[in-house]
């Protein structure tokens, strides 16, 4: 069995990366390993950070780190995040002496490892998101910096979507299916409805808000019949913007919620009749971990995406026999992607019913190898 210790955003902080982490962390601990979870302070993102979680439930092999020193005011005014980080998993790394070092998500947590990597001598594997991807690696942002990181990792776990933009930077790579839910987690769970039917947004609400296809479910909400409520749950720095907009045409019908942790997730979902997820006007492609919670409960998935099926299919995540339960709206025609959605709930609905759970045998254990892989290599 391995020790790894794991750097990267984690709960209470939202956000998928985050909520990644702490699955496969959970899961790998299941199969034997011991993880070292290396993460930041409680306090760090007022914004993004879930409010109500309590403690949060690990495997009995999952060990959570969090820098616990106050740090003095200094010039530049900053909070010195990263290099809390640093300390943090340097101490970890002399105490427990792990066998790799894994980081997730490039910024800062890959640059951390790789730092910790030159100073131990311990290998190191990098994970990234697809924000970072785009933000630093497409657009040139220090490239001294990844040209050394990436070409000293032992290994820089990928995905189809950006394979050829980090093949630009390292051979070292393998393209591995970015997320996968537990069925055995998210699963229907037939709850009963109050009668009325209940749709969610759910995300951050960041400073592009307005980019993530929000605006055209407002502008479709005055044409669905009185039985739809909205539920939002999101924060973030773009929510008052957004809030202003939406509640003057929505009529009364959304109520406003704080995140959710990610084992709050499956009890989330179970409890709407179906969730939007439009990413056609996002600023950089992105791979939806919330699509796929939702079709693992049974829930309908509202988007604009016409092939996202087929970009699912490009991950290595076959739902083609889920594909009723996809609903794809004409957003920026809120009269008609109103039509489309009634004509949805009163014809002919799917039966709850989970993604098959070899998929996520597979998710697992391809990444288990990986690593495993990585640490061996000599």
């Amino acid at each position: 069995m391995a020790k790894i210790a794991v750097i990267g955003k984690y709960p209470p902080l939202e956000g998928g990366i985050a909520a990644k982490t702490y699955w496969l962390a959970n899961a790998l601990a299941e199969r034997g390993h011991t993880i070292h979870v290396i993460t930041d302070k409680l306090d760090i993102d007022e914004y993004h950070t879930i409010t109500q979680t309590g403690p949060i439930p690990c495997y009995e092999n999952v060990f959570l780190h969090r820098p616990e020193e106050v740090v003095p005011w200094h010039i530049p005014d900053d909070r010195q995040r990263s290099i809390s980080l640093l300390n943090s998993l340097l101490e970890v790394l002399e105490a427990e002496k792990p066998d790799l070092i894994e980081a997730n998500y490039l910024v800062p947590y890959g640059v951390i490892a790789y730092l910790a990597g030159r100073i131990t001598g311990i290998p190191y594997a990098l994970r990234h998101g697809g924000s970072d991807i785009r933000k630093f690696l497409e657009d040139g942002i220090w490239p001294g910096l990844w040209r050394k990181a990436l070409a000293e990792a032992w290994l820089i776990i990928t995905d189809a979507e950006s394979e050829g933009i980090v093949r630009k930077w390292t051979d070292r790579i393998i393209c591995l299916t970015p997320y996968m839910p537990s069925p055995s987690i998210f699963r229907p769970m037939h709850q009963k409805r109050n009668g009325r039917r209940a749709l969610a947004l759910i995300g951050k609400a960041n400073y592009y808000w307005e980019r993530k296809g929000w605006r055209h479910v407002v502008d479709m909400w005055p044409h669905l019949s009185e039985e739809f409520d909205l539920r939002v749950i999101s924060q973030g720095v773009g929510l008052e913007s957004f809030r202003s907009y939406a509640e003057p045409r929505l009529g009364g019908r959304a109520t406003w919620e704080n995140f959710v942790p990610p084992w709050g997730m499956p009890d989330l979902l179970n409890s709407v009749d179906g969730v939007f997820c439009y990413e056609e006007e996002l600023p950089f492609p992105v791979f939806s971990n919330l699509a796929l919670e939702a079709l693992c409960c049974g829930i309908t998935v509202f988007t604009d995406k016409t092939d996202m099926v087929q970009h699912f299919r490009a991950h290595g995540i076959d739902i083609r026999e889920h594909e009723k339960r996809i609903v794809t709206l004409p957003a920026r025609e809120p009269v008609k992607a109103a039509a489309t959605l009634l004509d949805y709930f009163y014809g002919h609905r799917e039966p709850l019913d989970s993604i098959t759970p070899e998929l996520y045998g597979h998710y697992i254990a391809s990444n288990e190898k990986a690593l495993l892989e990585a640490i061996e290599e000599p």
